[in-house]
């Protein structure tokens, strides 16, 4: 199951905005993987382009050695053996695109998938670099997901131990929904696909239908349900992810109403008010009195 000419997907956005979620759906579908945040990708790139020869089998296994805590740190259901990766270079070769391949496929033969139309990840900050990556795989697509940035501080405050400042998120939110924006500009939307976290939670057999629409594949039910995969399962080990193994809700849409002090939710409309009203998050007489 060598799936060196199949095409990526790869879901991108800020983070809390359900690229999470919208990957185990996703991969219920029986032609499509999408793997784990692929920090990994980082890792691999500056290697390339170092002095250290990957055909040499030391130094790829030195780059092996050096990647697999990453995929353990993203629960990744089974980790490649050394051995298997040269299997595949042989074959394929150690360049980026054969290498990344490798790994974002490598569950997808773990669960014994026989025919991917599509592999991806859904790193969200891949949003940052959607020309290397359009660069580097010419057939990509790109699911560009948005969501209420009031929503997004709600789940960081309540589901990271650490604290993030709101004046980071906030930049960290604009910032993304200006690249996505972009890349959706530069790429055209045959390639880049807006997604609402409010409708995927709302409606989620029309927006699956219609992104798989978008990709050119048949829509699945299994796709509802994602929960009992083993993919939510491993994710669900990750404390703001445990909520992977429920069946879709929608009471986090709106829920900074209830937990965001006025101090915080006015902050953030003032600091953004002309993306939220753009995007239907203000309503025009709430815009008025911000302006």
């Amino acid at each position: 199951m060598h799936w060196i000419n199949v095409p990526p997907v790869f879901i991108i956005g800020c983070y809390r905005s359900g690229t999470s979620l919208l990957r185990l759906m996703l991969s219920a579908h029986q032609h499509i993987w999408i793997s784990c945040e692929g920090a990994y990708i980082y890792h691999i790139r500056p290697k390339l382009t170092s002095n250290d020869d990957l055909s040499n089998s030391k130094n790829l296994e030195a780059l092996h050695r050096a990647i697999l805590p990453f995929l353990e740190e993203e629960k990744w259901l089974t980790l490649p053996t050394f051995e298997e990766l040269l299997e595949w270079v042989k074959q394929y070769g150690t360049h980026t695109r054969s290498l990344i391949i490798f790994y974002n496929t490598w569950d997808a033969r773990a669960l014994g998938k026989q025919k991917l139309l599509w592999w991806g990840d859904n790193a969200n900050y891949h949003v940052h670099n959607v020309p290397y990556f359009s660069s580097l795989f010419p057939d990509s697509k790109y699911i560009f997901m948005i969501r209420d940035p009031r929503d997004i501080h709600t789940s960081i405050k309540f589901n990271y131990k650490e604290r993030y400042p709101l004046d980071d998120i906030m930049n960290v939110w604009e910032r993304a929904l200006l690249d996505g924006l972009l890349a959706e500009q530069f790429l055209g939307r045959h390639r880049v696909k807006q997604v609402r976290y409010e409708s995927l939670v709302t409606d989620p057999k029309n927006q699956l239908k219609e992104i798989c629409t978008f990709l050119g594949v048949v829509f699945e039910e299994e796709m509802l349900a994602y929960y009992k995969s083993e993919a939510a399962k491993a994710l669900s080990q990750i404390n703001h992810h445990d909520n992977v193994v429920k069946a879709v809700f929608s009471n986090s849409v709106g829920k900074y109403r209830e937990m965001l002090t006025e101090e915080e939710i006015y902050k953030i409309n003032k600091r953004l008010t002309l993306p939220l009203r753009c995007l239907g998050y203000l309503s025009e007489d709430e815009y008025n009195e911000l302006i």
